[in-house]
């Protein structure tokens, strides 16, 4: 059963409430780590639909800007400032702050089950343009209000699973949200 919906702390609540939490280690006992960044602009999210490829386990899903940690990345933020500025051509540095760490998100199903994903939350003062890499189909932002838990049918999963559904503009698909990006979501929407 899903949680009733509730609003998401303000960005000055976010701030108060990630400052001096623990960074997400690179290290651990999951094979793959990554680095997401939760980009909060006006009260709406960056959300990116990936492109359709064979060998990516998120092939057309809507995820989080981000990917996986590299050597070259001292830390987990590092990957996903750099994964950011990779898919969808921007800094959040230039263009606002980032909050802090909500903390580690793993990956459960079958094809993601060694992943450890550190997860980060910046707030833009100002809308970047974006410049999508090849690894993103198209970009979205989303109002953080039109993220509604129900249940929706995914083809990779027998039944309906938690997510969201947000409609698509004019000529747009419906984005459907759910999985891993979903779980990052929700922990934000927690935090006081």
């Amino acid at each position: 059963m899903l949680r009733p919906v509730t609003g998401f702390a303000t960005v000055d609540e976010l701030e108060a409430a990630l400052r001096g939490r623990a960074m997400p280690p690179v290290e651990g006992d999951g094979v793959r780590p990554a680095g997401v960044l939760v980009c909060l602009h006006e009260e709406k999210v960056l959300l990116v639909r990936r492109a359709v490829h064979p060998a990516d386990p998120w092939s057309g899903h809507v995820g989080l800007p981000g990917g996986r940690h590299d050597s070259s990345d001292p830390d987990l933020l590092a990957t996903a400032l750099r994964e950011t500025h990779e898919e969808v051509g921007f800094d959040p540095h230039d263009h606002g702050r980032v909050l802090g760490a909500v903390g580690e998100q793993r990956g459960r199903g079958r094809r993601v089950a060694g992943l450890r994903i550190g997860v980060f939350v910046a707030a833009l003062d100002s809308s970047p343009p974006l410049m999508l890499s090849p690894e993103v189909a198209s970009a979205h932002w989303v109002s953080l209000a039109a993220l509604v838990p129900v249940r929706a049918e995914v083809e990779e999963w027998p039944e309906p699973v938690p997510a969201y559904r947000v409609p698509g503009g004019p000529g747009q698909d419906e984005l459907v949200v759910w999985g891993i990006t979903f779980a990052i979501l929700e922990r934000v929407r927690a935090i006081r």
